[in-house]
C-alpha cells in the first residue's frame, strides 16, 4: 500500500469539540486529515480491510508530520481499541471529555437540528438510550488505558477548549509534535448550535448521510457535509433561542452520572467536582 497510515486518531466522544479540532488540523500545514470525519474503520468497517482504509490517507503530503482521522465512536468500542493496538501499535490517541450532562444535551439539540427527534429532552433520553450512554467515560477510557501508555493517550477537556482555545490547541500541537499555527482563528466557533430551516429536508439529508455511511461512502458524506448546500439547510440559534434544559432533568442526570465521574476522577487524578453540579 502506497498510502500512509495514521499516526494519530481522535477517539471521541461527539459534541466535545471535534468539529473545531477537525478544522484546526485540516488547516495546519504539517497535519493531514481526510475530507470527512468519522471514517469509523476500526468499529464499523473493519471487515473491508486496510485496502479500503489506507486510501483515505493517500493525499497526505510527504512533509505531513501528523496524519490521522477523527471518529467519534472509537472510544466506546473495546474491540476497536484492540484492533487499533494490533494494526497501529505506535499510534497517538486523543479524546476530549465534556461535562456528561452538557454533552448529552448538545447531542439532543443535534438530533433536533437533524430532524431526527421532535420530543422533549426528557422523552428523548428515555426513547434513545444511546444518547446518555455516550457520556459514560470511565470504563471505555479504561479499555484504552489498558492497551496504550500515557505517552500515547492524550485526554483533553472541553472545559479547557471553552476557556482558552489557543492553549487547548497548543496541547494538541505539542502532543502531535507540530508547531503552533498562528494563522488559525481559534476563538471562532466552527459549528455552533443550530436549527433546521426545514425539519423534513434536514431529516431527509441526515437519513441519506446515514445510508451512505452504511454503504461505506464516507468521502461522499464528507464532501456534501462541507458544501454550500448543507449550510443552507440550517441556521444558527440566536443565544436567546437555544432551548433551556429542565433543571429537574439535569439534576436527575447528574445523579445518574456521578458514580462514573468519581471513577474517572480517580482514574485520571483530576478534579471533576464541577461535573457533579
Amino acid at each position: 500500500m502506497s498510502a500512509r497510515l495514521p499516526n494519530f486518531l481522535y477517539l471521541g466522544p461527539d459534541k466535545s469539540g471535534s468539529s473545531w479540532l477537525f478544522e484546526v488540523l485540516r488547516k495546519h500545514p504539517d497535519c493531514f486529515v481526510p475530507a470527512c470525519k468519522d471514517v469509523y474503520f476500526f468499529d464499523e468497517h473493519y471487515e473491508k480491510g486496510m485496502d479500503w482504509y489506507a486510501p483515505f490517507f493517500a493525499d497526505a503530503p510527504p512533509q505531513a508530520k501528523a496524519v490521522g482521522e477523527l471518529s467519534h465512536a472509537y472510544l466506546f468500542s473495546a474491540e476497536a481499541a484492540e484492533r487499533i493496538k494490533h494494526d497501529l501499535p505506535g499510534v497517538r490517541l486523543m479524546t476530549s471529555l465534556r461535562h456528561p450532562v452538557d454533552r448529552c444535551y448538545s447531542h439532543y439539540l443535534y438530533l433536533v437540528s437533524s430532524g431526527l427527534v421532535t420530543g422533549s429532552f426528557a422523552e428523548t433520553i428515555e426513547s434513545r438510550p444511546g444518547l446518555t450512554r455516550s457520556s459514560y467515560y470511565a470504563k471505555p477510557l479504561g479499555e484504552y488505558m489498558k492497551r496504550f501508555g500515557p505517552d500515547q493517550l492524550k485526554v483533553l477537556f472541553f472545559d479547557d477548549l471553552q476557556r482558552d482555545p489557543r492553549a487547548y490547541a497548543a496541547q494538541v500541537y505539542d502532543f502531535l509534535g507540530v508547531s503552533f499555527n498562528e494563522a488559525f482563528e481559534y476563538e471562532k466557533k466552527v459549528r455552533p448550535a443550530r436549527q433546521p430551516r426545514s425539519f423534513m429536508l434536514a431529516r431527509l439529508a441526515k437519513q441519506g448521510a446515514l445510508a451512505a455511511r452504511k454503504l461505506g461512502l464516507v468521502r461522499m458524506v464528507g464532501a456534501v457535509k462541507h458544501s454550500a448546500i448543507a449550510k443552507m439547510l440550517y441556521k444558527p440559534y440566536k443565544k436567546e433561542e437555544i432551548p433551556a434544559m429542565d433543571p429537574a432533568v439535569r439534576a436527575q442526570l447528574i445523579q445518574r452520572y456521578t458514580p462514573d465521574v468519581l471513577e474517572l476522577q480517580e482514574m485520571l487524578k483530576v478534579d471533576l467536582s464541577h461535573w457533579m453540579v
